[in-house]
């Protein structure tokens, strides 16, 4: 089998995509080169290909003034377009399409499942709508679609999770804002079986809450991360500070969505690590 992927060479595609190689499958990445080509130079890719996987996208966490909106946005709605507009042209069809969007399409007051129309209105829910409303064509064809809403993945080795590691073995780990906006993350090993769970799944189509079970705050995390390390947690990111550094985009870090995976179990996967202890105890203790 083929797989085609944008945004192969990110932190989940790479990964992704050598967990094609490990199990003999085809990969090829529709590179930055072959969008800004367009449409008939990705149609070359995609043609002939069993699954395309969509995991283009800017990074948010930075500064968003007017241009890095512009690119958050259009690294993943403009893509998207360019991507569904090349597989209508080929003549051999994929015949799954999964593409990422992320929890951030929630609102941060209630508690949501997939089934949930309790959106945000905020710039990143705008985005992931308009992400996920990309794929619209690709409803009037025989292609089963699958929208993964990835919550925050973590991997010892690169991610947000790598990132926080050693200033937490420094004792300067801290607790983000007030601490009690929501967690909602992810082991990078359950995102990949899920994935491969989902993509073998006769049944599985449309949306999956990519999560933990287990839904937790920001000052949990922060002193369960602390406690692997044996380090306390006494420092605080201000919102304030964190405002005056990112400006509207410390939304993403002072605001989370309550979510549970709930299709995800209903489709029978089962969790390594469900909770938030079990993914940090795996990610966090070193192994003898």
């Amino acid at each position: 089998m083929k797989v085609c992927l944008t945004g192969g060479t990110g932190f989940i595609g790479s990964r992704l995509s050598q967990l094609f190689k490990d199990n003999n499958i085809q990969v090829v990445h529709i590179t930055r080169v072959d969008l800004k080509k367009g449409p008939k130079a990705i149609a070359q890719k995609v043609e002939g290909a069993g699954v395309v996987i969509n995991l283009a996208g800017s990074p948010i966490l930075k500064r968003w003034t007017e241009p890095n909106k512009q690119t958050i946005r259009d690294s993943r709605v403009e893509t998207t377009k360019k991507l569904v507009e090349a597989i209508l042209m080929v003549q051999n069809k994929p015949s799954m399409v999964m593409s990422a969007s992320a929890v951030g399409i929630y609102d941060t007051v209630y508690e949501h499942d997939e089934f949930s129309d309790r959106l945000g209105k905020d710039f990143l829910a705008s985005v992931c709508m308009e992400w996920e409303a990309a794929l619209a064509p690709l409803l009037k064809t025989d292609i089963k679609l699958t929208v993964l809403r990835l919550g925050i993945v973590l991997d010892r080795q690169e991610g947000a999770l790598a990132k926080m590691i050693t200033p937490f073995k420094l004792g300067l780990g801290t607790v983000v804002g007030d601490g009690t906006q929501p967690f909602p993350c992810i082991h990078i090993n359950d995102l990949l079986s899920a994935v491969w769970y989902i993509l073998n799944h006769p049944k599985s189509s449309g949306i999956y809450n990519l999560v933990a079970p287990e839904m937790v705050s920001n000052h949990y995390f922060s002193k369960t991360l602390g406690k692997k390390l044996h380090r306390p947690v006494i420092l605080r990111a201000y919102s304030f500070i964190l405002k005056l550094l990112l400006g509207e985009g410390a939304n993403a870090l002072l605001k989370g969505q309550k979510v549970r995976p709930r299709r995800l179990l209903e489709l029978g996967y089962p969790f390594q690590f469900p909770t938030i202890d079990s993914i940090l105890q795996d990610l966090v203790i070193e192994k003898s």
